[in-house]
C-alpha cells in the first residue's frame, strides 16, 4: 500500500525522499482527530515514550491511551523494539497483544482502542506527502489497487475509515473481488475492469461493497491502468469514495418521482410566475395534452388557448394573501371532450421556508358531475311520476270536450252539405270551434310547462330568469297534489330577474311544494285547516328571496340538521329517495344562491331560497321586431316530415305569402340546388333520414345565404346532438305547437327584409 501511495504522489507531481536504511518513523493512520491522520513521528536513536502525558515523545490524546502507554527503543544498529508500559488497554502489533517485540517495515502498531501507527524504516516523510495524506483524509478518499494477473484487490487503511469499518477489515490483506463486491454488481465491475485493460482507459464504476460481517455500502472507484516494463496492462490503481448518501438520495428522488407519477390526481408544478415546470402522467391524461406542449406556459393558457389568461394572476394574488387557492375548472380536452376538476394551489417551500414553486393538484370530477346530473334527472323523473296523475287529469279535461266538440262540428258540417245552413247553425259551430281552440291552448300550455321542467341539462347555464314565472309554473304543476291537502296562498312582490336556470329553478320550487304538501296529513278534516304559502320578496344587497311555508307536522332539530344530506329521508320506503333536498341544495348553490330551513315539530316548516339578482332583464319576444307593412310578400319554404303540419302552415300563410312545402330535407335540398331561393325556410329539426341539422350543414356548404334564413321548429330536443346544435346555432328557433301570431310576425319581417 505504501508503493501505491508513492505512485499516486508521483503522479501528482510530489517528489518523495529516497528511502534510507537508517531512518525510522511512525505514521499515524487511525485517530479520533481526522486532521492528524498521516502525521509522521521521527524515531531518533534512543528511547521514545508514547502516551497522553506531557513528557511523552509521541503524544496522542485519544481515549484508551494511557499517560505512559508504550516505549520504543531504537538501537544504534537501527533496530526498533516496542515495550508495553503496563497500559490500561494494551499494545497490539498487527492485531496481536504484545509485551515487547521488534518492529518491522509496514507493521501496524495499535495503542489502546483507536490509535494505530504504521512503522516505516524510511526517514521522515516529505512535507508534501504528509499534506497529501491529510488532504485524502479530509476529502474522505481512499486508495485501491487491483492486480490484473492475480485478480486481487488491496485497499488503503483510509478505505476502512471512510466506510466506518475497523482498521484492517479491508486493508489487512489482498482479497478477491467476490469477497467484497455485491453479487448483483460483480459482473458489471469485472466487465468495467476488463474494458479498461483492453482499451488502456480509465475506470469509473459505482457498485455496492459488502465486507463480510458488515452492511453494504455504495462506493465510487476511479482509476488508471498501469503497465509493466513490457508495456502490458498489469494493474489498475486509483481512488475510492463512499457515495452511499448520494445513492440513497438518488433512490429517494426516484421513489418520489414514482410516487409523483403514480398519483391519481393531476399534479402540476409551476414557477413563481405560473409557468409550468412539470406535471405528472395523471395531469397529462386529465388535460389531454402532452407535457412538452405545456412546459413554460401557464395552465390556463394551455386549457383555454384562444382566451386571455385572467385566472393565473388572480390565483397568484390569492396565494400571496391566503397562502392557498381552491376552485373548479371546466374546460375541453384536446379531443373536444368536456372535463371538470376541483383544484387546489399551494406554495412549495424549501427547508428555510422560502417559496420556490407552486403546486397545483387537480381532481377529475367529470364522472361525479355526470352522476350528479343523473341524480338530478332521477329526482326530476320522480317528481314527474308524482305529478303524472295530475298532468293526465289536466290534459284529459280539455281533451274531453274538444273531442265532443269536434264530433259535433263534423255532424253539423255533414248536415249542412246537402242543405242550406239553418239559422244559428254557423254561430253554433263557431262557438264549438272557439271552445276547441281554447282546449287546445290549455293542452299546449301544459306541454310547454312540462318542456320547461324537463329541459334540465339542456339549460344548465345561468341566464336572467323571471322568478315569478318559475314559481307559478311549479305551483301549477303541484296544484293537483296540494289541493287535496291544503289551500295555496301566494304573495308575490315585484322583484328583479334572477341569475338561474329556469328548468332547474322550477325543479327546486316543485320539490319544495311537494315536500310541503306531503308534510300535511291526508286525514285533515278540510283543506282549510292547513296552508301552503309561497312568498316572493326583495332581499338585501341585490338578492331575491322565495319562501315556501307550510303548516305541516314540522321537524325535530335532529332531522332538521340532516335534511340536506344525500339519501336521508323520513318518508316511507317507496315514497322518497332522500335525494330531493340534497339536489335542491346543490342546484341553488351552483347558481350562487343559498337555501335554508326552519322548523318546529307541530308548527310546520319554512324553506327560504335566496337568489342573486340578474345584471340584466330577460329578453321577451322575438329579437329586433319591426313593423310589418301590409302587402309585402315573402317566399316561404316549409320543411316537415308530417304532411298535416306543412299543409296547415301553408293554409295559414298562403293568403299573404308564396309558400312552398317539402316533406323531407332531401326534397328541400333539391329545390335550393335547382336555384330556387327563399326569404325564409321553416324547418323541423328531427326528421327521418336527413335531419334539419344535416340540411343546415349542407346549405352552409352550397348556399350559405339560405342556411342563414333557416328558422328551426322543434317539439323538444331529446338527443345530445340536438341539444348541442340548438344551443350553438345562431338561427331563430320556434317551439311546437307554433304561436300563429308570432309566426306571422316573423314571416312579415322576412318579407320586409326581402324587398
Amino acid at each position: 500500500m505504501t508503493m501505491m501511495l508513492d505512485e499516486l504522489t508521483t503522479c501528482a507531481g510530489l517528489a518523495l525522499a529516497p528511502p534510507t536504511s537508517t531512518g525510522a518513523c511512525l505514521i499515524l493512520i487511525s485517530t479520533t482527530t481526522p486532521a492528524a491522520i498521516g502525521k509522521a513521528f521521527r524515531l531518533e536513536p534512543g528511547e521514545h515514550v508514547i502516551g497522553r502525558g506531557s513528557d511523552a515523545a509521541v503524544r496522542i490524546d485519544d481515549h484508551g491511551v494511557s499517560r505512559k502507554h508504550a516505549r520504543i527503543i531504537r538501537t544504534s544498529e537501527g533496530l526498533c523494539h516496542v515495550t508495553d508500559l503496563d497500559s490500561t488497554n494494551g499494545t497490539f502489533l498487527n492485531g496481536m497483544p504484545v509485551t515487547t517485540a521488534e518492529l518491522a517495515e509496514g507493521d501496524r502498531l495499535q495503542i489502546g482502542t483507536v490509535t494505530v501507527f504504521r512503522f516505516s524504516k524510511r526517514e521522515l516523510l516529505e512535507q508534501r506527502e504528509e499534506q497529501l495524506r491529510q488532504a485524502l483524509s479530509a476529502a474522505r478518499v481512499g486508495i485501491w489497487d487491483w492486480n490484473a494477473h492475480s485478480g486481487l484487490v488491496t485497499w488503503s487503511e483510509q478505505v476502512d475509515r471512510l466506510l466506518g469499518l475497523p482498521v484492517g477489515k479491508l486493508s489487512a490483506r489482498a482479497m478477491d473481488l467476490e469477497e467484497v463486491v455485491h453479487p448483483g454488481d460483480l459482473s458489471r465491475v469485472r466487465e468495467a475492469l476488463a474494458t479498461a485493460l483492453q482499451l488502456k482507459s480509465q475506470v469509473d464504476v459505482e457498485y455496492r461493497i459488502v465486507p463480510m460481517g458488515s452492511g453494504s455500502r455504495w462506493i465510487s472507484c476511479k482509476g488508471d491502468v498501469l503497465c509493466d516494463a513490457s508495456g502490458q496492462p498489469a494493474r489498475v490503481t486509483g481512488t475510492v469514495m463512499d457515495i452511499t448518501a448520494r445513492k440513497q438520495a438518488e433512490q429517494e428522488l426516484h421513489r418520489q418521482a414514482l410516487i409523483f407519477e403514480s398519483i391519481y390526481d393531476g399534479v402540476v408544478i409551476t414557477d413563481l410566475g405560473g409557468g409550468i415546470i412539470d406535471w405528472n402522467s395523471s395531469a397529462e391524461r386529465m388535460f389531454g395534452r402532452g407535457k412538452a406542449d405545456a412546459l413554460g406556459q401557464t395552465l390556463f393558457s394551455v386549457l383555454y388557448p384562444h382566451e386571455p389568461d385572467r385566472r393565473t394572476g388572480a390565483i397568484l394574488a390569492a396565494l400571496e394573501v391566503h397562502g392557498r387557492w381552491t376552485g373548479e375548472l371546466e374546460f375541453r380536452r384536446k379531443d373536444g371532450s368536456p372535463c371538470y376538476c376541483e383544484s387546489v394551489v399551494v406554495p412549495l417551500r424549501d427547508a428555510e421556508g422560502r417559496v420556490i414553486a407552486n403546486i397545483m393538484v387537480h381532481r377529475d370530477t367529470t364522472e361525479r358531475k355526470q352522476l350528479q346530473a343523473q341524480l338530478v334527472v332521477a329526482d326530476r323523473l320522480a317528481s314527474v311520476g308524482t305529478l303524472g296523475a295530475g298532468v293526465a287529469h289536466e290534459i284529459n279535461n280539455p281533451l274531453a270536450y274538444m273531442l265532443v266538440n269536434l264530433h259535433l262540428i263534423r255532424e253539423g258540417l255533414e248536415r249542412m252539405e246537402p242543405h242550406e245552413p239553418q239559422p244559428g247553425s254557423v254561430a253554433s259551430l263557431q262557438q264549438l270551434v272557439r271552445e276547441t281552440a281554447e282546449g287546445a291552448e290549455r293542452i299546449a300550455s301544459i306541454v310547454r310547462d312540462l318542456k320547461v321542467f324537463a329541459r334540465g341539462e339542456q339549460e344548465s347555464r345561468t341566464l336572467p330568469v323571471d322568478v315569478r314565472r318559475a314559481v307559478e309554473l311549479a305551483c301549477k304543476m303541484a296544484d293537483n297534489v296540494i289541493r287535496h291537502r291544503a289551500r295555496l296562498v301566494t304573495e308575490f312582490e315585484p322583484v328583479p330577474s334572477v341569475e338561474a336556470s329556469e328548468s332547474r329553478l322550477c325543479q327546486v320550487f316543485l320539490n319544495l311544494l311537494l315536500n310541503a304538501a306531503q308534510a300535511i296529513p291526508e286525514d285533515s278534516p278540510t283543506t282549510q285547516d292547513h296552508e301552503i304559502r309561497v312568498v316572493i320578496r326583495a332581499g338585501e344587497a341585490g338578492r331575491v328571496v322565495v319562501e315556501v311555508r307550510d303548516t305541516g307536522i314540522g321537524m325535530t332539530p335532529e332531522v332538521l340538521g340532516r335534511i340536506f344530506d344525500p339519501f336521508f329521508t323520513t318518508k316511507a320506503v317507496g315514497v322518497g329517495t332522500g335525494l330531493g333536498l340534497s339536489i335542491c341544495h346543490g342546484i341553488i348553490e351552483s347558481m350562487g344562491g343559498a337555501i335554508h330551513a326552519e322548523s318546529e315539530p307541530g308548527r310546520g316548516s319554512t324553506f327560504r331560497v335566496v337568489l342573486r339578482a340578474a345584471a340584466r332583464e330577460p329578453e321577451v319576444g322575438l329579437r329586433g321586431a319591426t313593423p310589418v307593412h301590409p302587402g309585402a310578400r315573402a317566399r316561404i319554404l316549409v320543411v316537415d316530415d308530417e304532411p298535416n303540419v306543412t299543409l296547415a302552415l301553408q293554409r295559414s300563410l298562403a293568403s299573404e305569402h308564396d309558400v312552398a312545402t317539402a316533406n323531407s330535407a332531401q326534397a328541400a335540398l333539391r329545390l335550393v340546388s335547382e336555384g330556387v331561393r327563399f326569404d325564409l325556410i321553416l324547418c323541423d329539426v328531427m326528421m327521418p333520414g336527413m335531419t334539419g341539422m344535416d340540411l343546415y350543414h349542407e346549405l352552409g356548404r352550397c348556399a350559405p345565404e339560405q342556411a342563414g334564413r333557416m328558422v328551426f321548429m322543434t317539439g323538444g330536443a331529446f338527443t345530445p346532438r340536438t341539444v348541442s346544435f340548438l344551443r350553438d346555432v345562431p338561427n331563430l328557433k320556434l317551439s311546437k305547437p307554433l304561436d300563429l301570431g308570432q309566426l306571422r310576425e316573423l314571416v312579415g319581417r322576412s318579407a320586409e327584409g326581402g324587398r
